[in-house]
């Protein structure tokens, strides 16, 4: 039995196309070619080199040039390094140079600053009138021919002010190159402090001057001093008394309340005053000190003599325990009048009990 063929697609039988011959092909190769080198002829502008030139690689250099290229450069590079390293190392040698002058003229500066430059050729003092300018510089042990690196004007301002009691502030400076002045400032006796049948003299800086009483200076009794030394700053062993004595006077004296005669810091709570004629003015603590020694400036315009002023209420003055407020213009309104404190400011009031 004879098999059948597959039908064709389409229902019909498909041909079978001839095979190019060789010769067909070469000629069709040939066509495309010569058609492709017409088109590149047609876009390429005129005078371009052709395309196969332009694509065509660069010659390269043969292994001796090549040889001798890698040569030339190696040698470039080593020439500029040889170089570097002698710019650096001059360059170098130019510091050192510069470090060990300077370092020379620093030791010759330093020699000559201690042997020769800065000698102290005078010594000036300035403000003494109690002391000669030799009795201030002789404890301090500064001499001519010193240098002034070498003198320690702290330990100078100590000896002078431990061997003269009569100084309250002194102060020691140099005065390049060759000059030492000496500024003082001497002490005058403010007041007087009584303990325990000792009297001594005390500075407006609270120093101690000497020993012995002195008619017309305020006299301070219950202080309770550490120690009355000449040359000592006058210190309570009771705490807040130090500075009481101080403040009190400097106070009194800016309110215009003149002539005391005795302060009593017995008790700090209720501290009295006696000034002019038996006048005593009771101010009881420091707290609101300058309005106290304002209101008393006042009262004493009125007050004369043998009269307690009680102004530990200063918005309330009485004398012998009558207000006096209304005799006072800058106090009218602050406290009631009456006629019998009216007749006390006008200087008839009972003298004190």
């Amino acid at each position: 039995m004879g098999s059948k063929k597959p039908a064709a697609r389409g229902g019909s039988a498909q041909r079978r196309r001839p095979a190019k011959s060789a010769q067909n092909v070469q000629n069709t190769r040939i066509q495309h070619t010569q058609n492709r080198s017409a088109q590149e002829r047609t876009a390429r502008p005129q005078g371009a080199p052709p395309r196969s030139a332009a694509r065509r690689p660069a010659p390269q250099p043969d292994r001796a040039q090549r040889r001798r290229t890698d040569r030339a450069i190696n040698q470039a590079t080593v020439h500029r390094s040889v170089k570097g390293r002698r710019r650096g190392s001059r360059g170098g040698n130019y510091i050192m140079y510069y470090i060990l002058a300077a370092i020379i003229i620093i030791i010759v500066l330093t020699v000559l600053s201690n042997t020769v430059l800065f000698n102290c050729n005078s010594i000036e003092v300035e403000g003494n009138s109690r002391y000669t300018a030799e009795q201030i510089i002789a404890p301090s042990g500064l001499e001519t021919g010193q240098n002034l690196l070498h003198i320690d004007s702290g330990d100078a301002e100590k000896r002078i002010s431990a061997a003269l009691t009569y100084i309250d502030m002194v102060d020691v400076s140099k005065v390049f190159p060759t000059k030492i002045k000496i500024t003082v400032k001497e002490a005058e006796k403010w007041f007087l402090v009584s303990q325990d049948g000792v009297t001594a003299a005390v500075s407006r800086m609270g120093r101690i001057v000497e020993l012995g009483s002195e008619s017309g200076l305020p006299t301070i009794v219950g202080y309770d001093a550490v120690e009355l030394t000449p040359g000592a700053t006058l210190t309570s062993s009771e705490n807040g008394k130090t500075q009481l004595p101080l403040q009190i006077l400097e106070k009194a004296e800016h309110c215009g309340i003149t002539g005391i005669t005795r302060v009593n810091l017995t008790d700090r709570f209720d501290i009295s005053v006696d000034c002019g004629d038996n006048i005593t003015l009771q101010l009881g603590g420091i707290a609101d000190i300058d309005s106290k020694f304002a209101v008393g400036a006042e009262v004493l315009q009125y007050e004369q003599a043998n009269v307690t002023i009680n102004l530990k209420n200063p918005n309330k003055p009485s004398a012998k325990d009558k207000i006096v407020s209304a005799a006072l213009p800058s106090l009218n309104g602050t406290a009631e009048s009456t006629g019998e404190s009216t007749a006390e400011a006008a200087g008839t009031s009972e003298p004190a009990e």
